[in-house]
């Protein structure tokens, strides 16, 4: 196990396509929550890829309960991440908030597993935080792990919510929708002729695209 997470590290550094800063994960943010407010609440095509998710939650669920004690809650117990990551060192117990979980596709049981998946795997282990390169970095440790079919639906669920929050300050609505125009595999890559910007892997940073130089 130490030495998946191990693995998880190197693949976090080799992954951050983009630097801090307004033209880099900040603007790439924004990008992101602008498409996740495009998107429809319920598009069929993209069911099967959330469906994908279902049995990864479920097997590392019953496997995280081996490493701690998982209790849902009704008020969201942590302040943030240090605060998290601290309670639970203490005490062994991951407390999990369970509250806001209607989801178009998971039951209430099944989303709320999948936050104390999140927790555990991606910023606890990993020693992640919430902001936004750091769900940046708990979305690439996710991806080693699931189904790559489920690929597009995390983004959604984990890249799309958190852009959300950190541009808005509050949570969106759950969906169950593709957000299209952005490489699930390789974060900070787009498609330009659909997000209007290109990634500088030079800069690392993201520019305008101009349909009538750029090829």
């Amino acid at each position: 196990m130490d030495k998946m997470f191990e693995n998880w590290r190197r693949f976090l550094d080799e992954k951050l396509m983009l630097k801090p800063g307004p033209n880099g994960w900040d603007l790439y943010a924004e990008l992101v929550a602008r498409a996740y407010e495009a998107a429809p609440e319920f598009d069929p095509s993209a069911v099967s890829s959330f469906e994908a998710l279902e049995p990864f939650i479920t097997k590392m669920f019953k496997q995280i309960q081996s490493k701690v004690k998982i209790e849902p809650s009704d008020e969201d117990p942590y302040k943030n991440d240090t605060h998290m990551k601290s309670e639970v060192s203490k005490t062994g117990i991951l407390k999990v908030f369970t509250k806001g979980t209607q989801h178009p596709k998971f039951s209430p049981e099944l989303n709320w597993k999948l936050r104390a998946v999140h927790d555990w795997m991606a910023h606890i282990q990993p020693n992640t935080n919430f902001g936004q390169q750091g769900e940046i970095a708990a979305y690439n440790a996710h991806l080693k792990t699931i189904p790559p079919a489920g690929a597009a639906a995390l983004f959604t669920e984990v890249v799309g919510q958190a852009s959300y929050f950190n541009t808005r300050g509050h949570f969106p609505e759950q969906k169950i929708a593709f957000l299209k125009g952005f490489d699930y595999f390789n974060l900070g890559q787009m498609d330009p002729k659909i997000t209007g910007y290109k990634l500088d892997p030079e800069r690392k940073e993201l520019v305008k695209y101009d349909p009538q130089t750029d090829s």
